[in-house]
């Protein structure tokens, strides 16, 4: 049993990476869509009209799946329907870039704070290679925001997770300090 307890702490660090490779290589997989996307020269004048039925989709989404697979997908849609809309309204230079830096915020908080490197350098390469990045100074400043924004990000999203764990045990404890008072191993209906 103790050898149980030892390894506790191993088996949720090794969950959590399986879960953020799980969820990194699903959004990279949508960068990369949208990057196909945002190439095809017939496909780019209906980016506008693919992100409203995302959107729609999304609502639709929130009756029928689960709060975690919801959350994934959210997160999947939110990442295209960014990358969609910037690229469709000027790229660097559009003045909804901003939307890319919420969303590493977004991604920091509902799915796990890694998910903000990873994505930070993906958005990097997306806007490089959709040649979307020019010789202004504006131009720079707006890409290497991504490298300002990340750290806090990463940060937020780890004081998130801190919160949340501390409210867990917050609640462990005050079941089990109102097992120890009613003198049972089982929680007590009060009514």
């Amino acid at each position: 049993m103790s050898r149980l307890k030892n390894n506790f702490p191993c088996a949720i660090l090794e969950k959590m990476f399986k879960d953020a490779t799980k969820h990194s290589l699903i959004l990279l997989t949508a960068l990369f869509l949208t990057f196909l996307w945002v190439e095809n020269p017939f496909l780019v004048d209906f980016s506008l009209q693919l992100t409203a039925a995302l959107i729609i989709f999304l609502v639709l989404a929130h009756k029928i799946f689960k709060i975690r697979s919801f959350l994934l997908t959210e997160s999947t849609v939110s990442v295209i329907s960014v990358a969609l809309i910037t690229s469709a309204t000027g790229g660097l230079t559009s003045p909804f870039f901003f939307l890319n830096l919420f969303l590493l915020f977004e991604l920091s908080l509902l799915l796990e704070p890694s998910i903000a490197i990873i994505l930070t350098l993906s958005l990097m390469v997306f806007y490089l290679f959709t040649n979307q990045v020019g010789p202004s100074l504006y131009n720079l400043t707006a890409f290497l925001s991504f490298l300002f924004m990340t750290p806090l990000a990463y940060l937020v999203g780890n004081i998130y997770r801190k919160v949340i764990n501390q409210r867990k045990e917050i609640n462990n404890l005050s079941r089990k300090i109102e097992n120890l008072e009613y003198g049972t191993e089982f929680p007590v209906i009060k009514s």
